[in-house]
């Protein structure tokens, strides 16, 4: 047996091990897949089966991409290169760069971001002359891309339109890609839909990233869509090593166009597939297990597998059944405090005796009693004796091994508003992220205009920016000015503009020429030095101001992000750092070192493990979603999510339900989510 393969168990070691040809691997949840697939390389290369650079292994965000490489060069102790590992999106982005000239743009393209292309389908909208009131921006967001990830252009969307809603999106997606080509700029669904064009539009070039990667291994599978399927099937076409991991039971993007056919199918699409399980779980206690087991066995459509661990059979499934959303979070709170039996808890009860006994002298004992035993008595004792344990237990408590999920980010202000009364620590994940911030913003959009004099978009948002009486209506004189000549802003002499504009128009052009020349001398954090003083950014904010400091602080770590790539100079530089935000994803944002509550949806949830998970909203029509309950698909995606909320715990789990709810302002009674009633008997402790 090879050194490398010795910490594998059996399953492990015969994916590892099993090299040439169709292999679908489907790892449970738990089961140690990054492992097998890092092995499974190594493996490759140690036996000199494969060069570094003849491997391709694509994943799905950049945390797990990381995580690939730090802990494959560990193995290899940086004993040789590394094979090509990345994102889906970055290594598409790659491939632009070389050959994007191919479909006419230009090679330093920039990547718009989810508030970019919004807006850039508003004013389609509005310039069309549809009214926004009655054409929903988001929905045609969403139309245009579904489209794009069944790898459908403008024409072909057209030819197929039939329904108005189609035809009106059609005439919008056309316009809007005709935009994005004339500011030279791609949105995420471009990465790969591109890519694949010049795969089948240019036979030499497919010929050679086909030759050029001799090993394909791809992971989480079971969350690709039809163009990361084409991808993949397209370079994988020559030699038919292609090696894929994942988990049906764990499909849970069908709102992103996941197709869970595609690995259902694995095997019709390869024949002579060689099918490997990984059942054996690391993570989870066997009650933990049990209950993941029978939640998932009620799927139909799903290649059947049984996690099974040799780990301790653990606490009990506890279900707590609360009053409302407040109460819930409550319970959770004592939970982590580890308030057991509030009722004998020395600490609940009333400390100073001197009250009790003066209550006492004025009021008969029988009244007293009642009012000792009353709901709102409880309540205030137990608020009492929980703020005590609190204070007591939380300086040196790890509150980063606890995990809150819910189906809906909505479910978050309730139990935000929780922590905030009891002063506990909670970061939400998903919420407003370093980079979505108007500042930093800003200056990305500064750097992208530098980079591409044609982001019509990012200069629109910036030319007011600090405020210079450039407004909306003058700068979109200017856009049309430019385009109608075809040149760009900064070569224009004089545009009729009321005088205060074109003074304002020529101070901003000034300030950009003299950052342009800058530009190719500058490393990346030298050039956001330069954009946020020499624009007057910086300068706008009160630095003595609660809300300039802040601001300020985030300017400069804008600054330190851009350091690390400060080996690279000019437009490479700034062009590495802007290609790296675009594609950062929901888990990028888990910082897994903040002594903090974690909260998140199931979906920001899926990769992730901690100690104890709370799972809340278990009530029909909540989770499971309300739009699931006629859809047998979508039901069992639901139960798929059920599933991938509970692996993620590793020795305690809860679920927790409430009676009665009040989201998007409406009260409603509600009823346990059916999951429950599959947990076993002997899985389950009720609260």
């Amino acid at each position: 047996m090879h050194q490398l393969l010795a910490p594998l168990n059996t399953q492990q070691r015969l994916a590892a091990q099993t090299i040439a040809g169709p292999v679908l691997i489907l790892a449970g949840a738990g089961s140690g897949k990054t492992k097998t697939l890092i092995h499974r390389i190594a493996y490759l290369l140690a036996t000199k089966q494969a060069k570094p650079e003849e491997i391709l292994a694509v994943t799905f965000t950049n945390k797990a991409a990381k995580e690939m490489k730090t802990r494959l060069a560990k193995l290899l102790n940086n004993a040789v290169a590394m094979p090509v590992v990345g994102t889906f999106h970055s290594l598409c982005a790659q491939l632009l760069r070389a050959d994007i000239a191919l479909l006419g743009y230009r090679p330093r393209f920039v990547i718009y971001d989810d508030n970019d292309t919004t807006s850039l389908i508003k004013g389609i909208i509005k310039d069309l002359g549809y009214d926004p009131k009655a054409i929903s921006y988001q929905a045609v967001k969403a139309l245009i891309s579904k489209a794009k990830n069944k790898l459908l252009s403008p024409s072909t969307y057209d030819a197929d339109a039939k329904a108005n809603i189609e035809q009106t999106v059609s005439k919008i997606y056309q316009r809007y890609q005709q935009t994005l080509q004339q500011n030279n700029a791609l949105d995420f669904d471009d990465l790969i839909r591109l890519t694949v064009q010049i795969l089948q539009q240019f036979p030499d070039r497919l010929k050679y990233y086909q030759t050029k990667f001799k090993y394909l291994l791809v992971d989480e599978y079971q969350d690709t869509n039809h163009a990361q399927f084409t991808l993949i099937q397209l370079l994988a076409e020559k030699h038919q090593n292609i090696c894929v991991v994942g988990d049906d039971y764990q499909s849970i993007y069908g709102w992103r166009q996941a197709d869970i056919q595609n690995i259902l199918d694995f095997e019709k699409d390869y024949p002579n597939t060689k099918v490997i399980l990984l059942e054996q779980n690391y993570r989870s206690t066997q009650h933990i297990l049990d209950g993941a087991n029978a939640i998932i066995k009620k799927n139909s459509r799903q290649k059947h597998k049984t996690l099974w661990t040799e780990n301790i059979r653990g606490h009990k499934i506890t279900v707590k059944e609360a009053a409302n959303e407040e109460a819930e979070g409550g319970f959770i709170i004592q939970e982590i405090f580890n308030i057991k039996d509030r009722n004998t808890d020395s600490t609940d009860k009333i400390q100073d005796d001197t009250d009790i006994q003066y209550i006492s002298e004025e009021v008969p004992v029988s009244i007293l009693d009642r009012i000792m035993k009353s709901d709102t008595f409880k309540t205030y004792r137990e608020h009492t004796a929980l703020e005590q344990t609190i204070k007591q237990q939380l300086p040196g408590m790890d509150l980063s091994k606890y995990v809150i999920l819910y189906r809906t980010n909505a479910q978050s202000r309730a139990l935000e508003e929780t922590f905030l009364k009891y002063n506990v620590p909670y970061r939400i994940v998903g919420g407003l992220k370093f980079y979505e911030r108007k500042e930093i913003k800003d200056l990305i959009a500064y750097a992208r205009a530098l980079i591409n004099p044609t982001d019509w978009v990012s200069l629109e948002r910036i030319c007011n920016v600090p405020t210079r009486s450039l407004g909306k209506t003058s700068w979109l004189k200017i856009e049309q000015y430019c385009r109608e000549q075809k040149i760009n802003y900064l070569s224009v002499n004089e545009i009729p503009l009321r005088p205060a504009a074109q003074q304002a128009f020529l101070a901003f052009q000034a300030s950009m020429q003299a950052l342009t020349k800058l530009l190719p001398k500058s490393t990346p954090s030298e050039l956001m030095h330069h954009i946020a003083t020499k624009t007057g950014y910086a300068q706008q904010f009160d630095e003595h101001s609660e809300e300039g400091r802040y601001r300020l602080e985030n300017i400069a770590e804008l600054k330190s992000v851009t350091k690390k790539y400060d080996h690279l100079t000019g437009a490479d530089g700034i062009s590495a750092f802007l290609e790296q935000v675009s594609l950062l994803s929901d888990q990028d944002d888990v910082d897994e070192r903040a002594n903090a509550v974690q909260m998140m949806t199931v979906h920001a949830a899926k990769g992730l493990e901690f100690n104890t998970v709370f799972i809340t909203g278990m009530e029909e029509g909540l989770f499971p979603h309300s739009r699931s309950l006629f859809e047998p698909n979508e039901m069992e995606e639901e139960r798929r999510l059920c599933y991938v909320a509970l692996t993620r715990a590793k020795e305690r789990a809860y679920f927790i339900y409430a009676t009665q709810r009040t989201v998007y302002g409406e009260t409603k009674i509600t009823a346990p989510a059916r999951f429950l009633k599959d947990l076993p008997k002997h899985v389950v402790t009720h609260e």
